[in-house]
C-alpha cells in the first residue's frame, strides 16, 4: 500500500527512520528510478542517492579513466600522497 505524498519537515536523521519504517512498494510497471522520481518529495535528503548509485556505466570508459587519471596523480612527484588525499583528488575531478 502506497502512503500519501506528503511534504515533511524532518531532519535527515527522521527521513533515513521514516524511509526504513515505511512499506514501500514498487509496481512491476515502473522502475526504481521512476519510483524515486514520483516519492523523492518525501526524501529530499535520500533522493540524492539513487541517480549516483543506481546510474551504472554501460561501459569500462570510465573506469579506465579514472585508472588512468589516479596514474596521473601518483607521477613521481606525488608519491607521498596518502590514500585518502588521492581518493578526495579524484572524486572532485569526476564529479
Amino acid at each position: 500500500v502506497e502512503f500519501a505524498l506528503t511534504i515533511q519537515d524532518d531532519s535527515s536523521e527522521n527521513e533515513i527512520e521514516r524511509y526504513a519504517k515505511e512499506k514501500l512498494v514498487i509496481s512491476n510497471e515502473e522502475s526504481v528510478l521512476q519510483w524515486w522520481k514520483k516519492w523523492s518529495i518525501n526524501y529530499p535528503t535520500l533522493d540524492v542517492l539513487p541517480g549516483s548509485l543506481l546510474g551504472i556505466p554501460a561501459s569500462s570508459c570510465a573506469s579506465q579513466r579514472i585508472f588512468s587519471a589516479t596514474g596521473r596523480i601518483l607521477e613521481e612527484r606525488r608519491q607521498n600522497l596518502g590514500d585518502d588525499i588521492v581518493d578526495d583528488i579524484l572524486f572532485i575531478r569526476n564529479f
